[in-house]
C-alpha cells in the first residue's frame, strides 16, 4: 500500500509481516512458532486482522531471545522495512520477562496518523505442541504491502483450534474473537478437531464462556479488526449463527 495511507489494522499487520521478514537475520527459523490471530489470517484466510502477534520460543534460553529480538528491532534493517510505507518505531517497549512469558509493545507512528500504534509481541515457553508445519506467508497477504514473503513455523489446523478453546475457557476475560476464530476454523478444517489433547472440563467451559457472549462484544472486539466491506456482512443473526456451530463442534 505504498500508494495509500495505511489503516491501524493495516499499519499493525504491515509491522508484524516486517517483523517476520527481518527476525531470521537475529534468530534461527527453528526457534519460534507463530500462533493465535496472525497464524489463522496469513495461514487459514481469515479476514480478521490481528491486533497482537503471539508466539512460542522453542528450545532457546529467555534471556537469549530478549537480546535477540532487541537487536532485531533495534536494527537498520528493520527501520527500513518500516519507512518504505511511512512507519517509524517510536519506541520497543520492552515489558514482561520471565522464563515463561516475554512481551514487547511497540509504539509505532504512521504515516497520515496523529497518533501512534501499539501493538504487543508476546513469546510463551511453555508449548509442547509439535503439530506445526515451515511455510511461506502466502502472496495474497503480502503483495499489498509490497512486502516479500516471510517463511516461518506455524501450528497446524488441529492445533490452533485447541489453542483457541483452552483460551476461550481460560482467558480472564472472555473474548468474541476466540469464537470468530474457532468458526472459520471449524468451517475450513471440519475433520482436524477430535478433542483428544484437551482437558476433560475444557469444553463445557469453553461453551459456557461462548454463550455468555453478546452481539454487542463482537461488535466491539471483532468488527473493528475487519476491513468495512466485510464487517457490514455479520449482524447480529450471523453472529448467533457464528456461535451456535461453535458451541456444537466443541461439545461433539
Amino acid at each position: 500500500m505504498m500508494d495509500g495511507i495505511l489503516t491501524h489494522a493495516q499499519a499493525v499487520e504491515y509491522f508484524h509481516l516486517a517483523l517476520l521478514q527481518a527476525l531470521p537475520g537475529r534468530l534461527d527459523r527453528a526457534h519460534y512458532v507463530l500462533k493465535g490471530g496472525a497464524n489463522l489470517r496469513y495461514f487459514f484466510e481469515s479476514v480478521r486482522y490481528s491486533e497482537d502477534f503471539d508466539l512460542d520460543a522453542i528450545d532457546i534460553e529467555p534471556w537469549e531471545l530478549e537480546e535477540r529480538v532487541d537487536e532485531v528491532l533495534a536494527s537498520p534493517a528493520m527501520g527500513r522495512l518500516l519507512q518504505v510505507d511511512g512507519l517509524i518505531l517510536e519506541a520497543a517497549g520492552k515489558h514482561k520477562q520471565t522464563d515463561t512469558t516475554q512481551r514487547w509493545k511497540p509504539s509505532i507512528s504512521v504515516r497520515g496518523h496523529r497518533e501512534p500504534f501499539q501493538t504487543r509481541i508476546e513469546f510463551s515457553h511453555r508449548t509442547t505442541d509439535r503439530r506445526r508445519i515451515l511455510e511461506a506467508v502466502p502472496d495474497r497477504v503480502v503483495e499489498s504491502y509490497a512486502l516479500r514473503a516471510p517463511t516461518l513455523l506455524h501450528y497446524t489446523a488441529g492445533a490452533a483450534i485447541d489453542q483457541k478453546i483452552e483460551a476461550l475457557a481460560r482467558r480472564s476475560e472472555t473474548q468474541a474473537r476466540d469464537v470468530f476464530d474457532l468458526d472459520l476454523l471449524f468451517r475450513r478444517h471440519p475433520e482436524a478437531f477430535d478433542g483428544e489433547r484437551l482437558e476433560p472440563d475444557i469444553p463445557e467451559v469453553a461453551t459456557e464462556r461462548a454463550l455468555e457472549l453478546s452481539f454487542t462484544a463482537f461488535h466491539d472486539q471483532v468488527l473493528p479488526f475487519l476491513d468495512p466491506e466485510i464487517a457490514d456482512l455479520y449482524d447480529e443473526n450471523a453472529w448467533v449463527q457464528m456461535r451456535g456451530l461453535v458451541v456444537d463442534r466443541v461439545m461433539r
